[in-house]
């Protein structure tokens, strides 16, 4: 499984990445950039089967306390 998910983020960085680059989108290339890797170990760590938390609970703390403090 690890063989593919690098065989997998290796087809789409020549795809992706590449003409960015040589269309000189220094902005785009750079973000495309920073979530390919943050995505490419998300898939490494899944296919490693590690055991990845769920940020659902961080995220409704967030939501509440956001709501909490628009609400006065």
């Amino acid at each position: 499984m690890l063989v593919f998910v690098i065989l997998g983020y290796a087809l789409l960085s020549i795809y992706e990445f590449v003409p960015l680059y040589k269309e000189n989108k220094q902005k785009e290339f750079y973000v495309n950039l920073v979530l390919g890797i943050i995505s490419f170990t998300m898939a490494i760590l899944i296919s490693l089967r590690i055991n990845i938390p769920s940020p659902a609970e961080a995220i409704k703390i967030v939501i509440n306390y956001i709501l909490k403090a628009f609400a006065m």
